[in-house]
């Protein structure tokens, strides 16, 4: 109980950042697509770099990230092709990308930091980079396809920063290039901007939504894929390791598991508002995940530190 009432307390200034967008959507007549902007082409480049730099990136260690990403790519794939089986239209895409992706970002962190010392919350990171290459390359594509035709999509996602700076990070990382103390500091102070900025977009999504436009059938199949079949694809891995290749600790994949039991991300509402591709319904559907994931996650994290 101990436990769950840390974690709980620990998100708790997730859900006000959430309320306070919704607020400022509702009454201060604020410009959502322009944040889901800011965050896209100014902040979140300055996020992915900060990460990466820092994630001791190894020939042992690069496979953490690519196994997050494979597995919200699997995900992603077979939604797309059972959103285009039931929608038929731009539905698919999104439901693709709400079924797939996690908050990893603004709600796991702050969980990793309270659960983990410092090795396993390494761990951690490396996946989120994985999580993160998956959201700034196939979410952004699928997410643009469900307006754009694919030479458009391709077109943008060449223009997207983050991919720029997850090339300059590596190559940061491969010359041994430090940055400087004010540099880190600038970069620490835009990861705060990134956390509360994209927490109150949902908000700011949230506030713009009809109550009377809320698709059940949406949201029940994104949450069957983010809370059913993903943490299940995780599970496996982690048993067919436990039981054959031993390669990881019980610490390690309670990492894996905290990656794949955070809510849907907030910033699938950043790329469907900024790309105007129903914003509505993916804000909708994170919604009701944050708001699950606020009981779901402190009760699975309890099971798992039994």
């Amino acid at each position: 109980m101990e436990l769950f009432l840390a974690i709980f307390l620990k998100i708790i200034p997730l859900y006000i950042f959430a309320i306070l967008g919704f607020v400022a959507g509702k009454y201060l007549n604020i410009d959502a697509k322009g944040i889901g902007r800011l965050i896209i082409y100014i902040i979140a480049p300055f996020v992915i770099f900060e990460a990466i730099t820092h994630s001791n990136l190894s020939l042992s260690t690069f496979i953490l990230p690519i196994i997050t990403f494979l597995l919200c790519s699997i995900v992603a794939f077979l939604f797309y092709k059972y959103g285009k089986f039931i929608y038929g239209d731009a539905r698919a895409n999104v439901l693709a990308i709400v079924s797939s992706e996690g908050n990893t970002g603004y709600f796991g962190i702050p969980i990793a930091l309270l659960l983990f010392d410092q090795n396993i919350f390494g761990i951690y990171i490396l996946g989120t980079l994985g999580v993160t290459i998956f959201e700034n390359t196939v979410v952004y594509y699928l997410t643009a396809r469900g307006r754009y035709t694919v030479q458009e999509s391709l077109g943008r996602l060449k223009k997207l920063p983050a991919l720029y700076a997850f090339a300059f990070a590596v190559a940061f990382l491969y010359f041994e290039i430090n940055l400087s103390r004010l540099m880190d500091n600038f970069v620490i102070s835009m990861q705060g901007a990134y956390v509360v900025l994209g927490m109150m977009l949902i908000g700011f999504g949230i506030s713009k939504i009809n109550k009377f436009s809320f698709d059940y059938k949406f949201i029940a199949l994104s949450f069957v894929g983010k809370f059913i079949i993903l943490p299940l694809l995780m599970l496996v891995l982690v048993l067919l390791d436990y039981y054959l290749f031993q390669i990881y600790s019980i610490e390690v994949y309670r990492a894996f598991i905290l990656l794949s039991i955070v809510p849907i991300a907030a910033n699938t509402v950043i790329f469907a508002t900024v790309l105007n591709v129903h914003p509505d319904k993916v804000s909708s559907a994170v919604l009701f995940s944050t708001i699950f994931g606020l009981i779901y996650v402190p009760i699975i994290i309890v099971f798992l530190f039994k």
